[in-house]
């Protein structure tokens, strides 16, 4: 679209009185000191265009309570866009902002401010008079800090600052009590301030992939707290407090340096995944077995010799993930847990598998690869659900004839077993 047909369409919505303009993915390099003219408008969408200023008229649109600018090459916002004291949304996201001018603070309607994908190194001191915002995206920026004034932002609900540079929290983020989500993923905080615990209704909080090597005890004041993401850091353990958290529902720890886990995550009963692998466990406390909703347990690539009688007491499981570990033995309780549809125990050490493990009748995929196992019970036939046996590169020299079934329905996988010339036969009928 060219300079004169745009001045044409602005021209038309003016005289026309329309109060919402589409400009999107036209192509547009600049905006003409006629869209000053559009003083009814109330939203306006430049996303997906070649823009890299807009001009000072553009404070002229009083009305404004929607404004799209996503997806063009601003490296700066005019100070003009102060006067826009309607506006309800910005949308600055996938631009080349280095900064945020200092009269957005003046903005005193905006609920919603999206920055993300940006160049931006620092937050202006003024962001704290934003006395409306609820929801806040700065992802993907090159954030080192923010700024004490951005405690004060008492009505943010939503905060999302993942993918940045942050080092450290203000110690007065205790502050911001309306929070329901925080996302820090991908940044560099080495510690989380004592404060987060007055953080009453926050429901979900990510800080993955961060240089964390304690979470302070405060955490445990979280009562709220439904989601607690905190794999890919340095945590060699979880304080007792963390039992307080009574609302959880997922915890994810995964790829940490965690040699044991607190006996007070009994007190976690509503909790439904958990989530530890990658970490240095060789035992897991008795007292998981009180976490009765569990559906999903992963503990991949930890250090643990057995499967436990307390796991296997918890019959609402779905789905466990025990691959990579050094396990040698699986008790025949395991049999209790039914509901399994999906059980991973593939590089461990086993030898052989109770009979019990033909109980769980709703399998679907068994992976039991690299093992040392010489052979397995016939009651594996039983598991009338089952969709894929893996039995790859173990020391099996035959399978059980109960097992004939599951073999010609291509269901069971056996290379790389020293089997007798019968069963390889039978490996031509596998995948």
């Amino acid at each position: 679209m060219n300079q004169t047909e745009l001045i044409a369409i602005i021209r038309k919505t003016r005289n026309d009185g329309l109060t919402v303009l589409d400009l999107s993915k036209e192509d547009l390099e600049s905006l003409p000191a006629e869209i000053g003219d559009l003083t009814d408008l109330l939203e306006l969408d430049l996303s997906g265009n070649l823009l890299t200023e807009l001009p000072p008229e553009i404070g002229k649109l009083t009305n404004l309570t929607r404004l799209n600018i996503r997806n063009n090459q601003l490296t700066a916002l005019p100070p003009e866009i102060g006067n826009l004291k309607n506006l309800f949304g910005l949308y600055v996201q996938s631009n080349q902002l280095a900064n945020l001018p200092s009269q957005i603070s003046q903005l005193s309607k905006l609920n919603r401010l999206n920055a993300s994908h940006n160049q931006l190194t620092e937050l202006p001191a003024e962001i704290g008079e934003l006395n409306s915002l609820s929801w806040l995206y700065m992802a993907s920026n090159g954030l080192g800090d923010l700024p004490l004034e951005f405690c004060n932002l008492s009505g943010l609900t939503d905060c999302y600052l993942q993918d940045n540079q942050l080092t450290n929290l203000p110690s007065a983020i205790g502050n911001l009590t309306g929070l329901t989500e925080l996302h820090l993923d991908n940044n560099q905080l080495v510690e989380i301030p004592s404060a987060i615990g007055n953080l009453n209704n926050l429901k979900v909080i990510y800080l993955r992939e961060n240089k964390l090597a304690a979470i302070p005890q405060e955490i445990g004041n979280l009562t709220n707290l439904t989601w607690l993401y905190l794999g890919g850091n340095e945590l060699t353990t979880l304080p007792p407090e963390i039992g307080g958290l009574t609302s959880l529902t997922g915890l994810y720890v995964e790829n940490n340096q965690m040699a044991k886990m607190p006996p007070e995550l009994s007190n976690l009963t509503n909790l439904i995944w958990l989530y530890l692998d990658g970490n240095q466990l060789e035992e897991l406390p008795d007292e998981v077995g009180q976490l009765t909703q569990l559906i999903q347990l992963s503990l991949r690539n930890n250090q643990l010799t057995e499967l436990s009688r307390e796991i296997c007491s918890l019959t609402n499981l779905v789905y466990v993930d025990l691959a990579h570990n050094k396990m040698t033995y699986l008790p025949p309780e395991m049999g209790q847990l039914t509901a399994l549809n999906e059980l991973h125990l593939n590089d461990n050490l086993l030898r052989s598998l109770p009979p019990e493990i033909g109980d769980l009748s709703e399998l679907i995929d068994c992976f039991l690869s690299n093992n040392h196992l010489t052979s397995v019970p016939g009651t594996m036939s039983n598991m009338e659900n089952l969709e894929r046996l893996f039995l790859s590169d173990n020391l099996l020299t035959s399978l059980p004839s109960e097992m004939d079934d599951l073999v010609s329905r291509e269901i069971v996988t056996m290379s790389g077993n020293p089997l007798s010339g019968d069963q390889h036969r039978h490996e031509g009928h596998t995948h």
